[in-house]
């Protein structure tokens, strides 16, 4: 007999399964701007087919503002904007008497909060969680990192992501129980050409998600690792809008104001010395004519949006009816023109809308060993998937308690 050959192959097989976390496993892989009924353009074949060995929901009700960095953060704590701060992609916050983009102190307004991925690394026991270019993935929670994270960057190779994020599962020595991976089409091109019902340069992005996500599943094959549970959803959906539907609130209030945030929701501040009510009353009166978009004190904001109750929250917020937007949204049209060459007279791509427009609805779908086969699960909500990914990692609740519920999923799984 040979035994070193042997030993060495004994050895390669223990290597291969200390390689892999004695954790239940989950994938959770989101493709921004994915709205619900783009499954039905006959343009996914590789997502289409998946469904009929999966959970598949008619669609997510995500959190208003129905943009990316609030419902990435709303997908990763089950909470809605107004608990975790996250108000918008670009937030005034009032007490730090600053814009807050992309940073630390965007993600940090409740320093209670604790993402699925800093949940799973203090349970400890060799667990470990990955978040790939996934919204406040690369910050620390309560003390915690990700064990591995990749902050945006723009333009890298999807396989290359698919690749590197995957690998983390079979790490030496940390493997990861939990990925987190983010790529940002359809909703990039949508911005430029508008969503896939209208743009053919969309629906070709689209055709590359769906690609893409048979690359994700025959790596999983490919290196045993088909026990991990996938979870497939995005943020948001996607509405088309033209140049002739911008509207100047401007005109309504000329420089009475601060204006924050991005169309079809603005945060609206009176500037020193200007009447809150006053300035109400003046875009009141501009809604009524116009008759295309909604005015709010922040005491009347309604319930359902959930995001009175947060120190964030501006005074008075204008809100855009579908398909319309404000005058900010000009700058986004100007250099969609100038850039990648758009024309001034075609559409171009906005979300951002009351949560209970259709147009707004992202996609979901769950594949995996603990997963229901080829069922249709109905309307999800964006704030149970925190619950969810809890249940599939066998994690305890946090000390915080996340506005979603495992009620609203538990039919989803094949055993409980």
């Amino acid at each position: 007999m040979h035994y070193p050959l042997l030993l060495a192959t004994l050895g390669f097989l223990v290597n291969l399964a200390f390689s892999k976390s004695p954790h239940e496993k989950l994938l959770v892989v989101s493709y921004d701007g994915f709205r619900f009924d783009y499954l039905n353009l006959n343009i996914t074949p590789h997502l289409n087919s998946l469904k009929k060995s999966s959970t598949y929901a008619k669609c997510l009700l995500n959190v208003f503002p129905t943009q990316t960095y609030v419902n990435h953060f709303s997908l990763a704590t089950g909470l809605y904007s107004e608990s975790h701060g996250v108000i918008g992609n670009s937030v005034y916050d009032k007490e730090k008497q600053k814009l807050l983009y992309y940073s630390y102190d965007l993600f940090h307004y409740n320093k209670n909060v604790i993402p699925i991925w800093a949940l799973n690394e203090r349970a400890g026991k060799g667990r470990h969680s990955g978040v790939w270019m996934w919204a406040g993935g690369e910050y620390e929670y309560g003390g915690v990192n990700a064990t591995f994270t990749q902050p945006y960057v723009e333009n890298m190779p999807w396989k290359e992501s698919a690749d590197k994020a995957l690998s983390w599962f079979l790490h030496p020595k940390t493997p990861a129980n939990l990925v987190m991976l983010y790529f940002d089409e359809p909703d990039n091109q949508s911005h430029s050409s508008g969503p896939a019902t209208i743009s053919e340069r969309t629906r070709e992005q689209i055709k590359k998600v769906d690609n893409i996500t048979k690359y994700i599943v025959d790596y999983l094959k490919k290196n045993d690792l088909e026990d991990v549970n996938v979870v497939f959803l995005s943020d948001h959906g996607m509405e088309g809008i033209s140049l002739d539907q911008i509207i100047d609130l401007t005109e309504f209030v000329g420089n009475r104001t601060d204006m924050y945030g991005a169309s079809p929701v603005l945060q609206i501040y009176p500037k020193p010395g200007q009447s809150t009510r006053k300035v109400y009353k003046l875009l009141q009166a501009g809604a009524n004519k116009n008759k295309h978009f909604k005015v709010y004190l922040k005491r009347n904001i309604p319930y359902h949006f959930r995001i009175k109750n947060c120190k964030r929250t501006a005074p008075i917020i204008a809100v855009a009816d579908p398909p319309y937007g404000f005058q900010d949204y000009y700058k986004s049209i100007r250099w969609q023109i100038e850039n990648r060459g758009e024309s001034p007279t075609g559409f171009y791509g906005i979300h951002g809308y009351d949560p209970l427009t259709i147009s707004m609805h992202p996609y979901f779908i769950a594949h995996g060993p603990l997963f229901r086969k080829n069922y249709a699960a109905g309307v999800l909500r964006t704030v149970d998937m925190y619950p969810l990914f809890a249940h599939v990692l066998k994690l305890k609740s946090p000390r915080f308690k996340p506005n979603g519920s495992f009620f609203g999923v538990k039919s989803i799984f094949r055993h409980l």
